[in-house]
């Protein structure tokens, strides 16, 4: 089985399970190596706009307590299975110096981006923007998440087709969105720069009967352009690790893609999909 680098506890809040029970989940679905990822979301707002805003993620307090329980773990483990530790960061603009203090004291082996909200519209989740002008979300989308791969702050950018989730693509505006893709793909390429691959997605695509599907077009797009990618299951509970792995598996190798991104020590590793 192929590795899952994108799993959560509940230090960010939303997540159930013990971290123990996610890693027995990993082992007992055959997989070697597990990659947590919890939420360093708010990190940029005020303790009044945190209470005012959504909040996604752990307080950046428990980080320490955060990395310090899975070294435990690693430690524990390490015959069974191999544990990476890392964060899903929101990629903010000019946020890297409220940021560097929280991460740099820790030997992390990876940071996903992510772009949970669009702060030019104001500090909502992408869900809250249904409603929004449906370009102009996707455009600062876009935006966003190119300026998250040339940022050097990240090992992968998660799930860079989240916004589809919420935001129902107009037939208009089809021909501009493949465009987005095939710039962002291209870029991520550029930067050797891996996109995740994101069993939510996988499932999201399969629940919507739609001819025009951004996941595949995003997979068709990374086959094309060799751009790399990582995998992971977005588990927020231990019983989704690895979650439609094996037919998320059968889809890769349909697309000729072959390969996919470890990280051990803020390094890449490609192994075989």
């Amino acid at each position: 089985m192929i590795s899952d680098f994108h799993v959560h506890t509940t230090y960010c809040g939303h997540a159930t399970g013990s971290t123990l029970q996610y890693i027995e989940s990993a082992i007992a679905k055959g997989l070697k190596e597990i990659g947590f990822a919890d939420h360093l979301g708010r990190y940029y707002l005020t303790p009044t706009q945190k209470r005012r805003y959504w909040d996604w993620g752990m307080n950046e307090r428990n980080v320490g307590r955060y990395f310090e329980e899975l070294s435990g773990l690693k430690s524990t483990f390490g015959d069974s299975i191999s544990i990476k530790i890392g964060l899903e960061i929101d990629f903010i603009e000019g946020a890297d110096d409220l940021l560097k203090p929280l991460i740099e004291n820790f030997d992390f082996d990876f940071f996903l981006g992510s772009i949970h909200c669009l702060p030019r519209f104001g500090w909502k989740h992408i869900s809250d923007y249904h409603t929004h002008n449906p370009q102009q979300a996707f455009t600062e989308y876009f935006r966003l998440l190119r300026s998250s791969i040339t940022s050097g702050l990240f090992s992968s950018i998660a799930h860079p087709d989240f916004i589809f989730r919420y935001i129902p693509v107009p037939p208009e505006l089809h021909k501009y969105i493949v465009n987005e893709l095939i710039m962002t793909v291209k870029m991520a390429r550029e930067h050797h720069m891996p996109l995740e691959v994101n069993a939510n997605s996988f499932l999201w695509s399969n629940m919507k009967e739609q001819q025009f599907d951004p996941f595949l077009i995003m997979l068709d797009l990374i086959a094309e352009n060799d751009t790399l990618i990582s995998i992971g299951s977005d588990a927020h509970e231990p019983r989704n690790v690895a979650k439609v792995y094996p037919e998320l598996q059968e889809l890769l190798y349909s697309k000729n893609i072959l390969y996919y991104t470890a990280f051990s020590d803020m390094k890449q590793i490609v192994r075989n999909v």
